[in-house]
C-alpha cells in the first residue's frame, strides 16, 4: 500500500478542455489547408510572368512613342496581342493584352492617358 500511495495521481482533464484543444487544432488546420490550396490554384507558368513583365515594357513603349495601334507579338513560349480602343471624351487609351502561353490564356487590361 505503501508504494501506491508514493505515484502521484494526475487529474484527468475535463470533457470541455478537450473539446476546446480539438476545435482549436482543427481550426489551425483549417486555416493552412486553405492557405495551401491558394497557394496551389495560383500556379501558373514561368511564361506567364515573362510575358507580364513584356506587357508592361509594351505599355511604356505605347506611351512613349504614342502608339495607339493593334499589333501581335509572338515570343519563344508566348504571344502576346495587343488592342486599342481610344476614347477621345475621356481623354484616354484602353489597352487590352491576350496572352497564351500553351493552352492557357490571360488578359491585362491597362488605361493610358490620350495625347494628341
Amino acid at each position: 500500500m505503501q508504494l501506491l500511495k508514493n505515484y502521484k495521481v494526475f487529474k484527468a482533464s475535463s470533457l470541455t478542455e478537450s473539446v476546446f484543444a480539438i476545435s482549436i487544432i482543427s481550426i489551425c488546420v483549417l486555416v493552412v489547408f486553405m492557405v495551401y490550396l491558394n497557394i496551389i490554384s495560383q500556379n501558373k507558368p514561368v511564361y506567364y510572368y515573362e510575358a507580364k513583365h513584356t506587357v508592361e515594357f509594351l505599355t511604356q513603349e505605347s506611351i512613349k512613342q504614342q502608339n495607339y495601334e493593334d499589333n501581335a507579338f509572338e515570343y519563344k513560349g508566348y504571344t502576346i496581342n495587343k488592342k486599342v480602343t481610344i476614347n477621345k471624351e475621356d481623354q484616354m487609351v484602353s489597352l487590352s493584352f491576350f496572352i497564351k502561353t500553351g493552352h492557357n490564356k490571360y488578359k491585362i487590361n491597362k488605361l493610358i492617358p490620350f495625347n494628341e
